[in-house]
This record gives C-alpha cells, sequence and structure tokens, in this order.
C-alpha cells in the first residue's frame, strides 16, 4: 500500500511539473507603456514608448522609443515584436496619444477599436490627442523626474479632478457608439519642458473636427457631470472681478416632449468660494447677493454659449440627443438630430451659492 502511495506521488509530481504555465520573467519583457500615433507621407507611424527591467537590484528601468510604419495596428505590432530582442507586451499600455492630423485625416476607431479588443487592457486606458507630432512628445525629455507614460498619465488625470470631464478609452467608445452623443478627448500640447492640456478635442463619429479652450471646456464640464473642483473668473468690469475656486457643480437635465415640440432644460446647482476678489467694496450681505447674481448669470452666459456653439458646429458631445432619445418614445433620433437639434432652445437655470468669502484681497 506504502509503495502504490509512493508511486501515485510520484507521478502526480511529474504531471503537475508537465503542465506547468511557461513563465516569463519580468527582465525578459519589453512592455509598451504607451503608443503614439502620427501620420507621415501616407504611412501610419507608431511610436511604442517602452520600459526595460533589468536583474540588477540597484538598476533603474530605462525608457525607449521603438519608431514603426504600416497600414494597419495588427502589422505594426508584429514589427514592434520583429524590433525588438525581447517579448513585446501591449496589454499594460496606459496611453494612447494621436497627432491632430492623424485624427482629422484617419480618425481614430480602427485604432482604438483594435486596442480594446485585447482583453488584458485597462478600459480606464487614457487617449489624447496631440498639437506636436505624438512620437515628438513621447521622445521628449521631461523636467518631472517620472517615466514619461507616467508624467502624461498623471497630467490627465490631475486636470481631471480640477477642470476637465472625465476621458477615458471606455468614455470614448461609448459616446462613439451613443445615437446622439459625440465623443471627445483632452488636447495636450508641449510647452518647453512641460506638457499642459491646451483644451478639449471635439469628434463627429471618430474624425478630429473642432476644439474648446480651458475656459470653455470648465463649462462644458459642469453641464454634464457633477464636480467638485475647478476655479471660475468672473469680470464685473473692464478692471474688476473675482475667482471662485473649489467649485462643485451638479447638472439636472429634464426633457419634455410637448404639442410645439421638445423642450429641453437643464438646472445646474453650483457652489463655490472666494479666493480673489478686486473692485468690491466690503463682503456685506448686499454686496455679496448682487456679486451673487452677476456669477449666475455670467455662469448662465457662458452654459448658452458653449451649448449654441455645439449646435452651430452641428456635434453634440454633451449628449443632448441622447438624453431626448432616452426621455421621447418612438423618436427618430437621426432625423431629429438632422432637423431639430441645431435649432432647438435649451433652458438654462443655475442656483449659485457663495459658501464663504475666507480671506481675501
Amino acid at each position: 500500500m506504502i509503495k502504490r502511495m509512493c508511486i501515485f506521488s510520484l507521478a502526480l509530481v511529474f504531471f503537475v511539473g508537465g503542465c506547468s504555465p511557461q513563465v516569463n520573467y519580468v527582465e525578459e519583457i519589453q512592455y509598451i507603456q504607451a503608443m503614439g500615433h502620427d501620420f507621415e507621407e501616407g504611412e501610419h507611424l507608431v511610436t511604442g514608448l517602452t520600459t526595460i527591467f533589468t536583474a540588477a537590484e540597484d538598476t533603474l528601468p530605462e525608457n525607449h522609443a521603438i519608431n514603426v510604419s504600416g497600414e494597419s495596428l495588427e502589422t505594426l505590432y508584429d514589427s514592434l515584436q520583429a524590433d525588438s530582442p525581447r517579448y513585446v507586451d501591449t496589454g499594460r499600455t496606459r496611453v494612447h496619444l494621436f497627432h491632430e492630423d492623424f485624427a482629422a485625416q484617419e480618425g481614430v476607431f480602427r485604432v482604438l477599436d483594435t486596442v480594446q479588443r485585447n482583453p488584458m487592457i485597462n478600459q480606464d486606458m487614457k487617449v489624447a490627442i496631440t498639437r506636436e507630432p505624438a512620437r515628438e512628445m513621447l521622445e521628449s525629455e521631461y523636467a518631472f523626474q517620472l517615466p514619461i507614460f507616467r508624467y502624461i498619465q498623471n497630467v490627465i488625470e490631475w486636470n481631471q479632478k480640477e477642470q476637465m470631464p472625465h476621458t477615458s478609452l471606455h468614455d470614448f467608445m461609448y459616446n462613439y457608439y451613443a445615437e446622439g452623443a459625440d465623443p471627445y478627448l483632452p488636447l495636450l500640447e508641449k510647452q518647453e519642458d512641460n506638457v499642459r492640456v491646451a483644451g478639449l478635442a471635439l469628434f463627429q463619429g471618430d474624425m478630429f473636427v473642432d476644439e474648446i479652450t480651458l475656459e470653455e471646456m470648465q463649462t462644458f464640464r459642469s453641464l454634464i457631470e457633477s464636480t467638485d473642483g475647478g476655479t471660475f473668473h468672473v469680470k464685473l468690469n473692464e478692471n474688476d472681478g473675482v475667482t471662485f475656486h473649489h467649485i462643485s457643480s451638479n447638472p439636472n437635465w429634464t426633457i419634455n416632449q410637448e404639442p410645439d415640440g421638445t423642450h429641453v432644460q437643464v438646472d445646474v446647482e453650483m457652489e463655490g468660494g472666494i479666493r480673489q476678489a478686486y473692485g468690491i467694496e466690503g463682503y456685506e450681505q448686499e454686496n455679496m447677493e448682487k456679486l451673487k447674481q452677476l456669477a449666475t448669470e455670467e455662469f448662465e452666459r457662458r452654459m448658452n454659449e458653449v451649448i449654441q456653439s455645439f449646435q452651430g458646429r452641428n456635434i453634440d458631445p454633451i449628449g443632448i440627443g441622447e438624453r431626448v432619445g432616452q426621455n421621447v418614445r418612438g423618436l427618430d433620433i437621426q432625423q431629429w438630430e438632422e432637423e431639430a437639434y441645431p435649432d432647438v432652445d435649451v433652458d438654462v437655470n443655475v442656483d449659485f451659492t457663495i459658501d464663504n468669502t475666507g480671506a481675501v484681497e
């Protein structure tokens, strides 16, 4: 009996050993942490930013860029592997950058559709449009002592906390497929040895067609999502003004179908403190009420301008059409977008509260 158990145990060891998966050590893998997409001389140029780990304990990971060109992302992946002495892993890519010319001429769906089919890809992966060639942005040196992919990722994420709507691969693809909505992505640019968010890139389908400024981007953000950060400056006249910070906002959209057409209303609750003030004589209740009224009117004006600007460009990043489609039964959303959306009147109402005056000058 004991002999049989020993034979069985040895057989089990050999069986398990023979079925164990192949192990790839970290120093044998070349991770593609960021990818840049440019359109040069009629070809799709991909820059893959890799992190190379070494076995030495006191050696930091190295960043290395691989540049390949081809007609499809699948063949480009093959080219990345062909140019590397190690196994190339694209499942941990955290950032995809598209030069504005590529996004305007080629569109970004074909690339992102291939990317999202990788089951290892994080759906919160950051995607952005660049003013400079993506290759240049990934191969430059920056003042911050961080891996380049991490630095760019942090720039996007911190701006999302303060002034930019949340954007990711998942968000872009959702808006791309949604009926009555258009996608948007952060627009990045280089300034000497830094990267900054220059605004928001607007899409029609998957084609980059326009952009909005940082100020317009903050207003847009207040219309589509609840926020708890951000700064707004309100001019009282040519020389005087107030800066509000830690602005919180909560939009509530109401859609009603009446005999005379579709009525759209957005009520936005906003709250913030005064950071700086110029030209205000004291902080008595009367002055605060006047300031509240002026700020409310300014917020409503900006929101109306952003909405009307989108209507004039025949794009809908706010997703008004999607909201209407969800609330009006039997609506032909494509016909509504073509005929009604450009002229639909959106009633904007802001309820703004100054939560404290603090120590201001």
